[in-house]
């Protein structure tokens, strides 16, 4: 047998798949010039084929041999119709939607694809059409065996204890019972203990099934809270808080605090834990009830150090009668209301009830009894105007002319009345009688409204019989006791006056009202347009855009905020942990947490970076020397003599806003350095330069001027990087530690909450002090990126 060296390198080739099929056989030597190549792959058939595209035939069959032959003719035509029909109906339901997929996100249900009555009635019908045409079946609801459980147990309870008599010696021959009645319905319990094994480690808001149903619940401070809605909403929240909606919160979890007594009394019972020469709450607008204001807590003597907590008060009014004007000014009977966060409501309970004992006034814990809701945003007041048409108050919410702190007190009617506007004109009831002025304090008008208070199969019942019988003067419109708060969002210095700041130029409000009607104004509320319901990412998202602080997390050395600060920073390392694994080498954030200090344990920051040994010292002397410093207290020590403030003022803390100056990225946890004395004279020409220039406005023109501020603008930030680079920084620059960061939508660059040490910005370079900002650098844990970056402080 001949062997040729081809056969010898087919044989040592290795064998693979054939992924073409071989039209003609292998044939050795040179290819034909009409012969094609080898291997080469079928007309495979695509897989995806354009609804619009027709296919269609050649007629070359119908032409054989110069004869044109009619029936393949024909057919090839049959093909091309055929097709040419095929192809309409493809195109017609190629992009179709669903009635189901074409509502907006919010109202989309996962059983509104087999179930009809789940989508609006606007599209009810095209959805049941769709279901007949798929030929889907809704299945049928499962047996509920509830009540057969019920009957079973109470039979065998009932046989027990007839065992137990018996046993007991007692007389066999007593009555039989009655055989049991099916008819008769058994016990149920009560709403309010439906849910209370859930309820044993945490306690539910008013919305919380509301809630539950649309966001991702966690625990916080004793409650289960909305963290942030399921669907993608960082965009949005912005847009309708800023532009052309409003934001709901569900903000019952704030506990509310009553102190009765004579007004003097009173007084003086605010004094102790009150900043002292706080003329704010004694002011003549305040003590009428016409304005609240806003302050901090502090433990008793120890101002400023021992801040604990900010607190909203304002008083009920006066409901005193004209003949009762000639009692002795000072000694008339008052109410004073607070409102406090819940992190810290051990603490400013035990200050304000030692402090009223100590004063003679009697203190009252509301707190599962009164509910708030909170409104933010440009539509907030139209929408507050449209929600209290019914009440007395509707002509003084106005949106030109309304003034922060503003408090109004207003009873209105049950507002799932006048919610339903596709049933018809519902007739509006005449003005009650009551006296709406501080009566949602009253326990017993509280009580009463709430016990009045009828259910929505009852409230539809009676809406419907009026409607068809053309009534007017319905009998269960009773009047709810509410107070409405014009205050700002989050915290800040100037919180007390009543102008709007020109960083948040839309409305904030406030509704109190009793803790069991705040699911009925909320279903009315998130029904309206331009309403979007948020959680406390979103509140955290409003209060960055705002450069305002919000408790407990921006305040990280008080009480509440300490124990906020360990918390993140456990949820750090323990995300560290997950990520890192034993084969990948340590990064220098993964450096950085293995070595946390016991300060950095305690604090949630290693402060021990920053005050070095006199932390130490002064934590072996048994004194709490760390503190934070309130917004109201900064520009107050910042315009202070520096001989004048107490020498504990070196380890305390502030917080600030930070905003990156150009592009870039800020994590939480980043290192926070100053600059040095030779970078002077570049701070001063960035000063004036970004002074001068609008950034956000900037970014988004295209004139030939603001081209030029553009280019202006990037020799500005050239210097700065190169101010940047040719910084050296170390633990002795250190100044502070970023909170929370994220991009901001209104500066169009990363911003950022952070807590500076005072003692480390109040003599340096770049601290500004008549706006109390400044200059610093903002250095990644992740990466080692720096960035430029301006504070203000909040």
């Amino acid at each position: 047998m001949h062997v040729t060296g081809d056969d010898i390198e087919q044989a040592a080739a290795p064998r693979r798949k054939r992924k073409y099929l071989e039209f003609n056989p292998p044939t050795r030597g040179l290819r034909l010039p009409n012969q094609p190549p080898k291997n080469t792959p079928l007309d495979k058939r695509r897989k995806f084929q354009d609804a619009r595209e027709i296919a269609s035939q050649t007629p070359e069959e119908a032409f054989r041999g110069g004869q044109f032959e009619t029936v393949s003719f024909v057919n090839s035509r049959e093909f091309e119709i055929k097709s040419l029909l095929r192809s309409m109906t493809s195109s017609k339901n190629s992009q179709r939607k669903r009635a189901f997929q074409s509502l907006p996100r919010d109202l989309r249900r996962r059983t509104a694809a087999h179930n009809a009555s789940r989508v609006p009635n606007r599209v009810r019908s095209i959805a049941r059409l769709e279901l007949i045409d798929d030929n889907t079946t809704l299945s049928r609801k499962r047996r509920d065996y509830r009540a057969s459980a019920r009957r079973l147990n109470a039979n065998q309870l009932r046989n027990l204890s007839q065992d137990f008599t018996n046993i007991r010696g007692k007389s066999a021959d007593r009555a039989k019972p009655s055989k049991p009645q099916n008819s008769t319905r058994s016990r149920v319990a009560s709403r309010s203990s439906r849910y209370s094994k859930r309820q044993r480690y945490k306690s539910w808001l008013p919305t919380h099934i509301w809630c539950a149903k649309r966001a991702r619940m966690t625990t916080r401070w004793g409650f289960a809270l909305p963290e942030t809605p399921n669907l993608k909403c960082y965009r949005s929240t912005y847009r309708t808080a800023a532009r052309d909606g409003c934001v709901a919160f569900d903000t019952s979890y704030h506990a509310t605090l009553l102190l009765d007594g004579p007004e003097n009394q009173l007084k003086k019972c605010l004094m102790r834990f009150l900043p002292p020469r706080d003329l704010a709450i004694i002011g003549r607008t305040v003590v009428s009830g016409e304005t609240a204001v806003s302050t901090w807590v502090y433990e008793a003597g120890k101002w400023p150090v021992g801040t604990m907590a900010p607190v909203r008060i304002f008083w009920c009014p006066d409901t005193r009668l004209p003949e009762d004007a000639s009692e002795i000014k000072g000694h008339n009977y008052r109410k004073l209301i607070i409102r406090t966060h819940p992190s810290a409501w051990d603490d400013v309970w035990g200050i304000v009830a030692a402090s009223a004992a100590a004063s003679n006034c009697c203190v009252h814990n509301l707190r599962f009894e009164i509910g708030s809701i909170g409104l933010t945003g440009p539509k907030s007041t139209n929408i507050l105007k449209f929600l209290m048409r019914t009440g007395s108050v509707e002509s003084k919410i106005d949106p030109e002319s309304s003034h922060l702190n503003t408090v109004l007190h207003d009873a209105i009617e049950d507002p799932r009345f006048n919610c339903y506007h596709d049933r018809g004109p519902v007739p509006t009831v005449q003005p009650h009688d009551t006296n709406p002025r501080g009566v949602l304090f009253d326990t017993h008008y509280r009580t009463s409204s709430v016990n009045t208070q009828v259910s929505q199969k009852t409230l539809t019942a009676q809406i419907t019989q009026i409607v068809l019988e053309n009534r007017t003067g319905p009998s269960l419109r009773n009047p709810v006791p509410l107070v409405l708060i014009n205050e700002p969002l989050g915290e800040q210095a100037d919180s007390n006056r009543t102008e709007k700041p020109p960083q948040c130029p839309y409305d904030s409000w406030s509704i109190i009202l009793p803790w069991k009607w705040v699911r009925s104004f909320w279903l009315v509320l998130v029904r309206m347009g331009g309403v979007k319901f948020g959680g406390l990412k979103e509140l955290e998202q409003l209060t960055l855009e705002a450069r305002r602080g919000i408790y407990p997390v921006d305040f990280p050395l008080t009480p509440a905020g300490v124990s906020e600060a360990v918390r993140s920073h456990s949820e750090r390392l323990d995300q560290e942990k997950r990520n890192c694994s034993m084969k990948t080498r340590g990064s220098e954030s993964q450096s950085w947490a293995a070595g946390s200090s016991q300060i950095e344990a305690k604090y949630g920051y290693p402060w021990d970076k920053i005050f070095g040994s006199t932390i130490n010292a002064s934590a072996n002397d048994g004194n709490s020397k760390l503190w934070n410093l309130s917004p109201d207290t900064v520009p107050l020590f910042s315009h202070a003599v520096k001989g004048v403030l107490p020498s504990l003022v070196s380890l305390g803390c502030f917080t600030v806003h930070i905003q990156v100056l150009g592009r870039g990225h800020i994590g939480i946890g980043a290192r926070i350095y100053k600059f040095s004395k030779p970078e002077l004279q570049v701070l001063k020409k960035i000063t004036i330069h970004c002074a001068s220039s609008r950034t956000a406005e900037i970014l988004n023109a295209f004139s030939i001027h603001e081209k030029q501020k553009l280019e202006h603008l990037g020799e500005v930030e050239s210097s700065g990087a190169m101010l940047v680079e040719e910084t050296q920084w170390d633990d002795h620059s250190l100044i502070g530690f970023v909170i929370r960061a994220n991009f901001g939508y209104k500066e169009g660059t990363p911003v950022a909450t952070a807590a500076l040490a005072w003692s480390k910005v109040e003599t340096r370079v770049g601290f500004e002090k008549d706006h109390c900002a400044g200059w610093c650098i903002v250095k990644n844990k992740e990466g080692g990126i720096v960035q430029l970056a301006k504070w203000t402080a909040i």
